[in-house]
């Protein structure tokens, strides 16, 4: 098996963090990989917001838990680390582009060593008024959408992995 394929079948979704950064070279690893994923058209009108500052993503989350009323204890898991990744409002491309750049990060989030989660809520948050002020201290461009985010860390409780469903593919010749 390649080491990109073990790779991909290690990465989990981890929802139990440490609070301990990483460090920011690695952070920057993670990003690199996403500045590199397909755009469609070759546009790459993303942009990557890294909150390297646990209080302040924890002040980012408890402002979606208030927009979202998911309650007290929402907090992207205890991770010290969230990239945000924002696109041009409107534009067409937007969601599969971040996507495809969400894909890059939480590979090479895996391949370095580290936890990583899949983060929607701020989509559809972004903006409500105060975590759009939020968002834009901490920024992310105004005119920017958010299309996802990915909270970053060291693993505190391993993810086990899930069976994978049967007759999901097809094959015309």
């Amino acid at each position: 098996m390649s080491n990109l394929m073990e790779v991909i079948k290690s990465r989990r979704s981890t929802r139990a963090f440490k609070s301990e950064l990483p460090p920011k070279d690695q952070i920057m690893k993670i990003v690199e990989a996403a500045e590199w994923a397909p755009s469609g058209m070759g546009k790459y009108l993303w942009h990557f917001t890294v909150i390297y500052n646990a209080e302040k993503s924890l002040k980012l989350a408890r402002a979606v838990a208030e927009a979202d009323n998911r309650g007290p204890q929402y907090n992207f898991y205890g991770a010290p680390v969230n990239i945000i990744i924002s696109y041009k409002r409107d534009e067409h491309h937007a969601l599969v582009d971040g996507a495809a750049a969400m894909e890059n990060l939480l590979l090479m989030a895996t391949e370095l060593g580290l936890g990583s989660c899949w983060i929607n809520q701020l989509r559809e948050t972004c903006d409500v008024p105060e975590v759009r002020a939020l968002l834009t201290e901490y920024g992310v461009p105004e005119d920017h959408i958010v299309v996802c985010s990915a909270a970053i860390g060291y693993i505190e409780k391993e993810t086990p992995a899930k069976p994978r469903h049967e007759g999901l593919v097809s094959i015309t010749e």
